[in-house]
């Protein structure tokens, strides 16, 4: 009994040595504020090269993109354009440059246009009345208010030869017809068109339509040129 009390009140000194290391390792292993620096640290660098690095050179590599479709784009265009433009023969479109320079030409001189009205009028007996003439600028057209009188059918035929025969480009406005029995008078308001040559440059990326898919136009115009012949 004796020697028992003396063993529990003496316990084994190597397993209060051994007890004394696990504390102390225990007391080591925790964190400290000094251990969280660099790991935070180095979070925030991370952080910060997101934002003012791999975001724009994102934002970069997406505007590369981008324009490398429209250069894509463009160059389909000007494909597309070449094609048409090589689809057309040179002759005829030296040809129909030269018809419709002569239907809309550059000058139009108030002279010329108004001898064709009225030698056409005259051609059906028809008397003329007031002349007004103005040039308008903004739209490049010869503008004319005139007068007829005649027979009922002269003067409507008048009209219709001058709106589907005439050798000129024109519009026809504000058309009065007055009078009775065999008398009758037409006024009306007439422009025509001329195009002054402008330097102006080409945009190639415009959407681009072939003039020669405009047949009715061309057709049009050749008449318009026969009509022109026989006057001169």
């Amino acid at each position: 009994m004796a020697g028992s009390k003396k063993q529990e009140q003496n316990p084994n000194p190597r397993a209060s040595r051994d007890l004394g290391k696990v504390g102390e390792k225990a007391k080591k292993s925790r964190l400290t504020i000094s251990d969280l620096i660099i790991p935070i640290g180095a979070g925030v660098i991370l952080l910060l090269l997101s934002l003012f690095l791999f975001v724009p050179m994102i934002r970069t590599a997406r505007e590369s993109q981008a324009e490398l479709k429209k250069v894509n784009s463009d160059i389909e265009h000007l494909e597309h354009v070449k094609i048409s433009l090589d689809e057309i023969d040179d002759t005829q479109i030296v040809n129909d440059l030269v018809m419709v320079k002569r239907v809309i030409p550059k000058v139009l001189q108030v002279a010329d246009f108004v001898y064709y009205i009225d030698n056409l009028a005259n051609s059906k007996n028809l008397s003329a009345g007031e002349l007004s003439v103005s040039d308008r600028l903004a739209s490049n057209g010869v503008t004319s208010s005139l007068s007829y009188s005649g027979s009922y059918d002269d003067v409507l035929d008048l009209v219709d030869e001058i709106h589907d025969y005439s050798p000129y480009l024109v519009i026809l406005r504000n058309i009065e017809l007055s009078g009775g029995s065999n008398n009758w008078t037409v006024e009306f308001e007439i422009t025509g068109y001329y195009m002054p040559e402008q330097e102006k440059k080409i945009d190639f990326y415009q959407p681009f339509t072939k003039y020669t898919n405009f047949s009715d136009i061309m057709d049009e115009f050749s008449i318009k040129v026969q009509k022109l012949d026989e006057i001169e």
